[in-house]
């Protein structure tokens, strides 16, 4: 059954949909080295050009990705304490609540993306979140009822109270990023 998607890379925003293999989409990504959707939707950040192409995208580059549709089985879920989140990755600002199992070792005080998610696999979910950065010098916004992170890519984090306020100001705070274009096209077109 194919999921609709968003995934950012450093560069780029793609949309399209791949087959699930999984019960839940962050367990297969988690799982994969790389996915490949066909006909997807590419979106560059600096230019706003769009085209449509065939792409492999590495899960490593994946800075976030907007998922939607089912949150797994119901019965495999666990209980979790909730802390609200705001992370800065790559070019982006993304909030929502971050799920921490009770009693999780977890330095929550911490600033450092590293300590904090430690542990976790590399995509960790975000609910309720939003995902705020620059398009062709224009700030957006996206809330999306989940967005997966790459951990990896996270600069920083705050978490609960330090976590407040509009990320719109905060992509204006942050330095420019420029960064070679990391999705392959496969169309050849030039």
């Amino acid at each position: 059954m194919p999921v609709e998607l968003i995934v950012f890379t450093a560069d780029r925003r793609i949309r399209g949909s791949i087959p699930l293999a999984d019960d839940r989409l962050s367990d297969m990504l988690n799982s994969v080295p790389r996915i490949v959707i066909r006909g997807a939707e590419l979106q560059d950040l600096a230019s706003g050009n769009q085209q449509l192409a065939d792409v492999t995208v590495t899960v490593g580059s994946i800075v976030a990705v907007l998922a939607s549709g089912r949150r797994g089985i119901e019965t495999r879920r666990r209980r979790t304490e909730l802390h609200k989140a705001k992370l800065g990755l790559v070019r982006y600002i993304v909030s929502g609540w971050l799920h921490v199992p009770p009693g999780s070792p977890a330095n929550l005080s911490s600033r450092e993306p590293q300590v904090v998610l430690a542990g976790r696999d590399i995509l960790v979910p975000l609910t309720e979140a939003s995902i705020s950065y620059d398009k062709a010098g224009e700030n957006v916004t996206e809330a999306f009822e989940t967005i997966l992170i790459n951990r990896s890519q996270a600069t920083w984090i705050d978490l609960d109270d330090a976590a407040g306020g509009d990320d719109g100001d905060t992509v204006d705070e942050r330095p420019k990023v420029y960064h070679a274009a990391m999705a392959k096209d496969f169309t050849g077109a030039t």
